[in-house]
């Protein structure tokens, strides 16, 4: 599955005969654009400079949305929070547990994959791998 545009995922809203308010398309310009893996706080945060009264309940209804159609996908955050990714592609995660920095790896990195006999017996609809430990960044600095 390759990336959506911003542009392709503002026509999949409009013809689910779904609103693309101002908020809405910031919202998602800022997950496709800016790539990554945010916060809903951190995409309240980053959209009060240009929608000062975007609320934290635009940002909720709008990412749980997004995830209803296959746009974007929750990733447990540390502390719990999600951070939602709008990468389809194939990929796994590496989570710094100093930091918190989410990134992207491609599946290479760590390769696992699902036994047969589990595909037999359940239907799974996403398989994910999240690698913790310490960044490079972190190494470097010995932030603790």
């Amino acid at each position: 599955m390759r990336r959506r545009t911003a542009e392709e995922i503002e026509a999949l809203l409009r013809g689910q005969g779904l609103s693309l308010t101002p908020q809405r398309r910031a919202i998602v310009r800022h997950l496709v654009e800016r790539g990554g893996h945010w916060t809903a706080t951190e995409l309240l945060e980053g959209l009060t400079g240009d929608f000062p009264l975007a609320s934290r309940a635009t940002v909720y209804c709008t990412l749980t949305l997004l995830r209803e159609l296959g746009v974007v996908s929750a990733l447990p955050g540390p502390g719990g929070e999600a951070r939602y990714d709008a990468n389809p592609e194939s990929h796994q995660h590496f989570l710094c547990t100093r930091c918190g920095q989410l990134e992207d790896v491609p599946p290479a990195w760590f390769p696992v994959g699902i036994d047969p006999e589990a595909g037999a017996r359940f239907h799974i609809d996403r398989f994910r791998v999240v690698a913790e430990g310490v960044c490079g960044a972190c190494q470097t600095s010995g932030a603790t």
